[in-house]
């Protein structure tokens, strides 16, 4: 007999064959609205990849954003090739030294 498989309703936008159950939330922007939520203004909001994704798909990195695998390769690649140099304005921002000019 031959075993017929049910595909899924929402299939998973890597592998194919299991149920998307989140969306990847890698920030690929930023936007600005003036549109109004419960009488306040939103603002500025991220822009996420939302790929939908299945769990085995997901890769959760710190935080717990849940990211799909091809956000999630070029989130290591960031972290490995980040050039972060130290400075001092974040310090003087941070404790109040820094003088607007």
């Amino acid at each position: 007999m031959v075993e017929v498989l049910k595909m899924p309703k929402y299939p998973c936008s890597f592998c194919k064959k299991k149920e998307a159950t989140q969306f990847c939330d890698f920030v690929i922007g930023y936007a600005w609205t003036s549109a109004k939520e419960k009488g306040k203004m939103i603002g500025g909001y991220h822009v996420t990849c939302d790929n939908e994704i299945c769990k085995d798909c997901a890769t959760t990195a710190p935080g717990g954003f849940d990211f799909c695998p091809s956000c999630n390769e070029l989130r290591r690649m960031i972290e490995e090739k980040h050039d972060k140099r130290p400075g001092k304005l974040m310090a003087a921002i941070a404790f109040g030294s820094h003088e607007d000019s």
